[in-house]
């Protein structure tokens, strides 16, 4: 089964449950095969039995042969050439048999078998409406042949004409009947897959829904802060000044509540990328403790907001620099944090710990809320679950998306009780002890980029606003434009040091205008940076194909910003 997050299995299922298309028509090929050489083969020697004509005898072994070398093709060639081939030598046969024996082997009850194996082998209609057509007018054909003789049949007593007659009905019975038994097995299986198409479908609009609705309910929280203050400082601000002071207390809230917005709309991205099979591990070293005290003091701020205090406990063992994802385990420990804050008790202790034991990691979270019960501690891990006494929280995509991180890195994530009162959320996952980045302990040089001119394109003015608080405090000077080519007369009159332009943009778009860039003579040696919202491996792929010097993905990150124009322009 491809990745799919803990508690959605059951959408696949049904899908899962069939065999392989590939293996189930060579399987009814081979079937069909086999049975036709094995009827060829005794009817041929019944009928050498019964004539003693050597011109049945021959090209019933031949024909014999021919079927059984179908599954050659089928085995070492596409399936549906042994199919086209058994069509083929079935249709010839026929005819060939129908005008060498004459009206006694009543080729007219062959049709429904033909009939049968045009809509088994031939797919598209216009093909099976031809190939139907084609076998009618043959079969036609040798009907007026017997009326009209212009190739005159073997002569035959009454007594082989008899037995003829019979031997007719019996193989045509057992064609027909092999045909229809396949058709109808495989009409059968068709019907069942879109059944199951549908039924996946279904689940999967309901499960969407639910993505909406709580993800919308999510996002609203933090909102709600933003809106909050920003709204009260722009009501009592000093309309004459145009100035308003602001608390660091509120600006603090209105930076965790970005951060609580931006890990929704990461575990929605997650979400994605693990339906669509694309997740992957990226190990890099990093500082751990350090780490670990920088996202702890992050949330500390939003558990003030409950009178929660968390508090770290590192046993000796834990080594400093660990090889790690370093991504993917802020993902699982940021959505152990926010949990923990939301469901915990108000005026309670988290407790964050971290041991080693077995050459493993074991980094637990503790909370002190009220509890899962026992029937419920493995389907929190299922998309959108909300606890009881909980009505307006819930779990969200963290928790599944979490554990299927941890069992991506080799790992597990689990749900216990607290003795005290509340839950331990454990990861365990294999410990990689490193050394230090070649990189690690270097910190901004607001320096370093001092004096140096980008050019930002983008048709938001907002990124403008955003990029120019960033870019300014790095000491860049920035220049704005708001189309691509309105950016592209700007590059050539103030010749940039770097170029940021979004993706996406109105008319045309960052890619196509990147083309135009490095047609430039003038301006194809400027570093040209593409800025998405999307951070979508396929994305930086697509970044990296059309010829772009960098990639950022929204919301860009200052650090982000520094190591890119100066891994591109200063170290260049």
């Amino acid at each position: 089964m491809k990745n799919v997050l803990p508690g959605t299995e059951h959408y696949y299922t049904d899908v899962n449950k069939t065999d392989d298309p590939t293996a189930r028509v060579v399987s009814i090929i081979n079937s069909l095969a086999i049975g036709a050489s094995l009827l060829a083969f005794a009817l041929g020697c019944i009928l050498y039995y019964m004539t003693g004509y050597k011109i049945i005898l021959y090209p019933a072994m031949t024909e014999s042969a021919l079927f059984l070398s179908v599954l050659l093709v089928t085995r070492y060639s596409r399936p549906e050439y042994g199919q086209q081939l058994m069509f083929l030598l079935h249709s010839l046969a026929i005819w060939y048999f129908g005008i060498l024996l004459g009206p006694a082997s009543q080729i007219y009850l062959f049709a429904p078998f033909l009939v049968f194996c045009v809509f088994l082998v031939f797919n598209t209609a216009l093909l099976q409406v031809l190939v139907i057509t084609a076998s009618a007018a043959a079969i036609l054909l040798v009907e007026l042949n017997y009326r009209y003789p212009v190739i005159t049949g073997l002569p035959l007593d009454k007594a082989s004409n008899d037995a003829l007659h019979w031997l007719a009905i019996f193989a045509a019975t057992f064609l027909n009947g092999t045909a229809l038994y396949y058709f109808t097995k495989e009409s059968r299986f068709r019907n069942q897959q879109l059944q199951a198409l549908v039924n996946q479908l279904d689940k999967t609009n309901q499960a969407m829904r639910i993505y909406v609705r709580e993800t919308t309910h999510e996002i609203r929280s933090p909102l709600n802060v933003v809106n909050s203050i920003l709204q009260n400082y722009i009501e009592t601000a000093d309309k004459e000044k145009r100035t308003v002071q602001v608390g660091i207390a509120h600006l603090e809230a209105v930076h965790f509540a970005c951060q609580d917005m931006q890990l929704v709309i990461s575990n929605a991205l997650g979400w994605s990328r693990i339906e669509a099979g694309k997740d992957e591990i990226n190990k890099s070293p990093f500082h751990f403790t350090d780490w670990i005290l920088q996202l702890c003091d992050t949330y500390e701020y939003l558990a003030k907001r409950r009178s929660v205090h968390i508090n770290i406990a590192f046993s000796d063992q834990v080594p400093e620099y660990i090889l790690a994802d370093k991504s993917k385990l802020r993902t699982i420990i940021t959505n152990l944090l926010s949990n923990a804050i939301k469901f915990t008790k108000v005026r309670s202790i988290i407790t964050v710990k971290a041991v080693v034991k077995n050459q493993q990691l074991i980094f637990s979270v503790t909370d002190q809320g009220r509890g899962i019960p026992v029937d419920r501690k493995e389907h929190i891990f299922d998309p959108y679950v909300t606890e009881m006494g909980q009505h307006t929280e819930s779990s969200g995509l963290g928790l599944p998306i979490a554990r299927h991180i941890a069992r991506m890195m080799g790992g597990d994530l689990t749900a216990a009780d607290n003795p005290e009162g509340g839950s331990i959320f454990t990861l365990v996952m294999p410990l990689e002890a490193s050394t230090p980045p070649l990189s690690a302990g270097n910190n901004i040089d607001y320096g370093r980029l001092n004096g140096m001119k980008v050019l930002v394109v983008d048709d938001d003015p907002l990124n403008h606003l955003a990029f120019s608080l960033a870019l300014k405090r790095l000491g860049v000077e920035v220049i704005l434009a708001d189309t691509g080519p309105q950016g592209l007369t700007k590059a050539r009159i103030h010749e940039p040091d770097a170029i940021l332009m979004d993706m996406i943009m109105p008319h045309v778009g960052g890619v196509e205008m990147l083309a135009q860039f490095k047609a430039d003579k003038k301006l194809r040696q400027i570093p040209f940076i593409l800025v998405s919202g999307n951070s979508f491996n396929e994305v930086k792929e697509e970044v990296t194909a059309a010829g772009a010097d960098g990639f950022l993905s929204k919301p860009v990150n200052i650090e982000q910003l520094y190591t890119t124009l100066k891994e591109l322009v200063v170290m260049a």
